[in-house]
């Protein structure tokens, strides 16, 4: 059986992320206490603190040997995933990448904006500096 060893650099958007935790904590238990009605004023901050928790432990980018995955905080907005032989363009914006790519399979061209306000600034900058080493040569 061979094994293929790719060195995968994870990526996490945690950013705010023990704050928001925290503040539902608080927040559940002051709904607790208020003599209101508690199905739905309990519920939201439960529901918070899980979707706190998802991000917490979701990996926002990975970058392989030969590709990008990309994972939105949103739950609901799809991710992304390319080759970089499918990188056409990389922008470096002061909150955001810009990443412009041609799917090989389907012949679409699509753009992908990754968003790095989420992200704790040691790790933007481990991640910036990883898609400048891969991605000098597509660089706008």
């Amino acid at each position: 059986m061979e094994s293929h060893n790719q060195n995968i650099k994870e990526f996490q958007a945690r950013r705010h992320i023990i704050l928001l935790m925290i503040i539902c904590i608080i927040a559940f238990f002051i709904m607790l206490i208020l003599p209101t009605s508690r199905n739905v004023s309990v519920g939201v901050p439960i529901i918070l603190l899980m979707r706190a928790i998802w991000q917490f432990n979701m990996i926002y980018i990975s970058i392989g040997d030969d590709y990008i995955t990309y994972r939105p905080t949103a739950p609901l907005r799809s991710g992304a995933s390319m080759l970089f032989k499918e990188i056409s363009s990389i922008n470096y914006q002061k909150n955001k990448v810009i990443i412009n790519y041609k799917n090989k399979i389907s012949h679409n061209e699509h753009t992908v904006k990754i968003p790095l306000t989420v992200m704790e600034n040691e790790e933007k900058e481990k991640l910036l500096t990883t898609l400048r080493t891969v991605l000098k040569d597509k660089e706008q």
